[in-house]
């Protein structure tokens, strides 16, 4: 059970503990229309507006995925052609390259093989001069430090 609660009475009047409170002038009518209506506002808005717009975005992402699909396609397209288009321009390349074409046509040139597979030296600016040695086939000792 709760305790009773004790009220004394004042013999005599006496003044208020707290001072009284002014109340605030009564808002006018209009300022309270204003608030309602800023209220529909964003309620309109938040219902309305940005749904739709979350809806525009997402039409013109999937607008935009198609058309980079149909770019991808397309490429794709190219591409398979280009790689048939290379693979014909290699078989011509094996074709033009062949060693029998290469003696014909080196043969209508005037071209012939050589007798040898020694290589021929010309000139006598040439001789005595070897590259590693003295020519009698023994081999050069020592030399300048360079």
């Amino acid at each position: 059970m709760a305790a009773p609660q004790r009220r004394y009475r004042a013999a005599l009047p006496t003044e208020p503990v707290s001072p009284v409170r002014k109340r605030a002038p009564k808002r006018s009518q209009e300022r309270t229309l204003r608030k309602k209506a800023a209220g529909r506002r964003r309620r309109f808005a938040m219902l309305v507006v940005v749904p739709v717009l979350l809806m525009l975005g997402s039409v013109y992402l999937h607008t935009v995925a198609a058309a980079l699909e149909a770019k991808a396609a397309d490429l794709g397209t190219q591409l398979g052609r280009a790689q048939d288009q290379g693979e014909r321009l290699q078989i011509k390349v094996t074709e033009l390259s062949g060693s029998a074409r290469i003696r014909e046509l080196a043969g209508k040139l005037g071209m012939r093989q050589p007798d040898s597979g020694a290589p021929k030296v010309y000139g006598s600016e040439f001789r005595g001069k070897a590259e590693d040695g003295i020519q009698d086939g023994t081999q050069q000792e020592g030399g300048e430090q360079r």
